[in-house]
């Protein structure tokens, strides 16, 4: 890490890209008529579909279904979760493809790979589940989640994945659903993994048990993890994430279809959960297409759109079927077009190139292959009103708008400046620091345009885009598990607890030490608002949006009187002070630690602008700062007014006032 500073003296007063990757071409024609934003059209998604097939399996041993993808590389092959079941998940993950193609086409090959594209998977199921052969796998291990792909393609397109077993391999394929049914599981998303066979095993077990009665309260539980406006809370790990659109959402829309018993015991519940999803969804893209990136896992890329896609399939959206296309087609051409297909002919580790620095430690070479759920549109007919109808604008597209989605305690932010989507943490209560947790859960703001800093699994916390704190200027500890104080579509506030590393002999009384921080959100920028309560001063901080500075660029610096400016590549990040104590302002570029390439979610290195105050501040002194992200324009000096009244300030910002209260 190098980080450069100038200092800084506010007093309050009166009124006061990453470089574009390589796509892998496509024969399909843009229609403008019909798709006029994107120009993706159904042949656009089979094609893509055919690639990422064809790629996969020119890695696959047809005879046993096993899949030689290459291996991680650098230190976070360190970091791998080799766990037995990982060759069967990649191969899992790869099927779901394979799946929706065969369905949607009726064919049983793809350009690029010769031969039949379903029989390495039907291999490698009677292999796996024969106790005969030499490839058999055994009792599943604890914990196991493989089975849900054999499940769909039995209920999706039995004539290619069911039909074609012998009765001796029908036995044991159910006999493996049922030892998945009965195994344990995490208490989360993973629920589904081990109770979506169980209609097909009451269909074709011959009356052996399907554990449904226990599934069936496993089903209670994870509706009972709902929290309101169509997000749900991920079982033990608390959090809020995409794990609702790729776990949640996507599950429950698949037991809506493929299992009638609990389709008319929890359909209508799945019904309005989803309905009250899509009413926000439209405001998690950008005009570029991409979702925002926040929370683990996003090596999943766009399978973001199963969610949507499922909906669509058992006609529960409510979106319209011209606007669900603009969203669907729009993700998927921007991962497609920013390279998520890497060279190798392979969905990478990574969001938009190959990043390992994304990954958590139980990723493995094949799991970003769970993508191809978001290719379930194609499972709706050609003939379709999701195909055939023109795209209509979603917000990124118009006007843009701001909405607050308080079950999820966040709000959303369109920006009608040039189309960013961002995303405001109030309250986040993920309860591990696992994961980079901190970097990936707990800023201030995620952009959809700008994405954020990186460290790797097992680095360094940084304060890009979160506020921070310390007792002694030296040892710096930032957002962490913050509470929801309240939430508005354009302004939130919320609270965090003080962490006693450097004051442990305090006493329980001063357990109740917090860091206090609002958010004004505006059209182009926000601003933060944050003081502590600690009896005694602390040093504070505030980090702005981490961005990309493409390998071989170099980062540039713009000082102004009252903040900072910092450039690379097609990107900027501002931070400004408004009304703060005197401080520093700091640029930081991260540099990988040894055997990492990344330091930014996009690639490249990542770099910050912060402000840090040059003495301890006291309690309940209010620090004002804008700060802002931009990609392809230099962020425009603003106007921020702060008068003092006698319990607190009132902001303008963008033309709007603000009352926050700073003394209760």
């Amino acid at each position: 890490m190098r980080k450069f500073f100038i200092s800084i003296s506010i007093i309050c007063f009166g009124l006061f890209s990453p470089h574009m990757l390589s796509a892998a071409p496509l024969n399909a024609k843009e229609d403008r008529q019909t798709s006029p934003y994107t120009g993706y059209t159904r042949a656009h998604w089979l094609e893509i579909n055919e690639q990422l097939i064809a790629g996969a399996l020119n890695y696959v041993n047809p005879e046993t279904g096993i899949f030689s993808l290459p291996e991680s590389t650098g230190a976070y092959r360190e970091l791998e979760d080799f766990r037995n079941e990982n060759q069967a998940r990649i191969m899992e993950r790869i099927m779901v493809g394979v799946i929706i193609y065969t369905t949607a086409t009726g064919k049983d090959e793809v350009p690029g790979y010769r031969g039949s594209i379903t029989k390495p998977f039907i291999n490698a199921i009677t292999r796996g589940t024969d106790p005969k052969s030499e490839g058999y796998w055994g009792d599943p291990d604890p914990n196991d989640q493989i089975g849900v792909s054999f499940a769909l393609g039995i209920y999706a397109c039995p004539e290619r994945f069911w039909n074609p077993l012998t009765n001796e391999q029908k036995k044991n394929l159910i006999k493996f659903f049922q030892k998945q049914s009965f195994n344990t599981t995490y208490h989360n998303n993973h629920y589904f993994f081990h109770l979506f066979a169980t209609s097909l095993i009451e269909k074709y077990g011959n009356g052996i048990d399907s554990n449904r009665a226990h599934h069936t309260q496993m089903m209670e539980r994870l509706l009972g993890w709902y929290r309101g406006d169509g997000w749900f809370i991920d079982g033990n790990n608390r959090g809020f994430d995409y794990y609702n659109f790729w776990g949640f959402q996507l599950f429950n829309q698949m037991v809506y279809q493929y299992d009638p018993v609990w389709k008319e015991q929890f359909g209508k519940r799945i019904q309005d959960i989803s309905s009250r999803l899509l009413e926000t969804v439209p405001y998690q893209y950008a005009r570029n297409g991409g979702h925002i990136p926040w929370g683990r896992s996003l090596t999943y890329r766009f399978a973001s759109n199963a969610a949507i896609g499922w909906a669509m399939i058992n006609g529960n959206s409510t979106l319209s079927p011209g606007v669900a296309r603009r969203i669907l087609s729009g993700d998927l051409k921007y991962f497609w077009e920013n390279g998520c297909m890497g060279e190798n002919g392979l969905l990478n580790i990574g969001y938009l190139g190959k990043n390992q620095s994304l990954a958590e430690n139980y990723i493995v070479p094949g799991d970003p292959y769970f993508a191809m759920h978001g290719l379930c549109c194609l499972l709706l007919p050609e003939n379709h009103p999701f195909w055939k109808v023109k795209e209509e604008p979603m917000p990124a597209d118009i006007a843009g708008g701001k909405v607050a989605v308080e079950g999820a305690q966040f709000s959303l932010n369109v920006s009608p400046v040039d189309g960013d989507a961002r995303l405001y943490p109030a309250g986040q209560p993920f309860d591990r620091t696992i994961w980079q947790s901190p970097v990936k859960y707990n800023q201030h703001a995620y952009s959809a345009t700008i994405g954020f800093c990186l460290t790797g699994e097992g680095g360094e916390d940084i304060g890009a885009g979160r506020t921070g704190y310390s007792y002694d200027g030296k040892q710096w500890m930032y957002r962490l598990r913050s509470r929801t104080l309240f939430i508005k579509p354009d302004h939130i506030a919320s609270v965090y607890h003080l962490q006693s590393i450097e004051k442990e002999d305090r006493t329980p009384e001063f357990q109740k030490d917090e860091l206090i921080t609002h958010t004004l959100i505006g059209n182009d920028g926000e601003v933060h608002v944050f003081w502590h309560n600690y009896p005694d001063p602390l040093y504070l901080s505030v980090g702005g949006y981490g961005i990309s500075i493409p390998n071989g660029d170099t980062l540039q610096e713009t000082p102004s009187e009252q903040g900072l400016c910092i450039h690379g590549g097609d990107y900027y990040s501002t931070i400004q002070t408004v009304c703060a104590p005197e401080g520093n302002l700091y640029s930081t570029l991260l540099t990988p630690r040894k055997g990492w390439k990344h330091t930014h979610l996009f690639g490249g290195l990542g770099a910050y602008c912060s402000w840090q105050s040059k003495a301890g501040v006291p309690p309940h002194t209010p620090v004002v700062v804008y700060v802002n992200g931009t990609k392809d324009r230099v962020p425009a000096n603003v106007k921020i007014n702060v008068a003092r009244i006698y319990d607190g300030l009132v902001i303008t910002f963008e033309g709007k006032q603000f009352q926050i209260k700073i003394i209760d």
